[in-house]
């Protein structure tokens, strides 16, 4: 499988086509845990040090790995998608909205933050709108 991190979308694409392969390497390395850590740290108050992001980003590295293990691999197999344009909340943090159309006719909406560093798009996480 040939993944891509040129545009927001491709980002979002490949780490939903790594889900589908089940290729668990890729998964991870779509994957912008630090900036999740932030964010999360940030929600619940807790002063931000590079220590709280840096042992938060793993924990959440580890809880996907886990949730994956206990709940299988989520499949993207023929869905159409159809995505808002990207816009930036503040310093590198970007969101746009992503509506997966399945082929039983089931949509779901979600958020999806990304990171973009040396030109290359990350996930940050997923929420369900």
């Amino acid at each position: 499988m040939n993944y891509n991190y040129d545009t927001p979308e491709q980002a979002i694409i490949s780490l939903e086509n790594a889900y589908s392969e089940m290729d668990i390497v890729n998964v991870i390395a779509s994957k912008d845990f630090k900036a999740e850590a932030k964010i999360i740290l940030q929600r619940n108050d807790i002063v931000l040090t590079e220590d709280t992001i840096t042992e938060t980003a793993k924990l959440l590295e580890l809880s996907l790995i886990e949730n994956i293990q206990n709940n299988n691999f989520p499949d993207f197999t023929n869905v159409n998608r159809q995505f808002s344009e990207i816009r930036e909340i503040n310093d590198n943090l970007y969101f746009l909205e992503e509506t997966l159309i399945y082929e039983n006719g089931e949509t779901y909406s979600n958020i999806v933050f990304l990171t973009v560093k040396d030109k290359r798009w990350k996930v940050v996480m997923t929420e369900e709108k």
